[in-house]
């Protein structure tokens, strides 16, 4: 159910529209998204890595092999977006965790670590990940050297209206 779930979010994008909104909510959302991954790196006692390689399925112990997203989503309709490979991959991660959460119950509150990420998208912003940086397209750049202490301690995004 909550691989169905996250497809359906993925492909209800409106592909063709991202990147042409951009605010401070889009950069809040995007912290959102590096507190609620520290979070989960201190929760779980795992030692910090990059965002970019951070496949929370993998982490907690899915030994599956890594979702290819064009499996599950219309990767054409992603245009762009889908050439960055560091989109796509936090994108597959969400699958394989989505995935993993259907046979492991305990796996599914770690689905909203991605929820921050998701609906940059769904509200038609464009977050491009690298290595060393986290950039909101035309509205913010998040350096992630020493990510996980800036982000560990900030207070929660209420988003709720978002």
């Amino acid at each position: 159910m909550n691989l169905k779930v996250t497809i359906a979010r993925i492909n209800n994008i409106r592909w063709d529209r991202v990147g042409s909104n951009s605010s401070e909510i889009e950069a809040d959302l995007a912290c959102e998204f590096l507190r609620r991954l520290a979070c989960f790196f201190k929760e779980n006692s795992i030692k910090p890595m990059p965002p970019i390689i951070a496949n929370i399925a993998k982490l907690i112990g899915d030994n599956e092999e890594e979702v290819t997203i064009s499996d599950y989503c219309n990767v054409e309709a992603m245009g762009d977006s889908g050439k960055n490979i560091y989109v796509y991959k936090m994108f597959e991660y969400y699958l394989q965790l989505a995935r993993f959460a259907d046979k492991n119950q305990d796996a599914i509150k770690y689905l909203s670590v991605y929820e921050p990420l998701i609906k940059i998208f769904e509200r038609e912003g464009m977050v491009v990940l690298k290595p060393g940086e986290l950039n909101v397209v035309n509205c913010a750049h998040i350096p992630l050297n020493s990510w996980y202490d800036k982000f560990l301690d900030m207070k929660p995004l209420n988003m709720e209206n978002l």
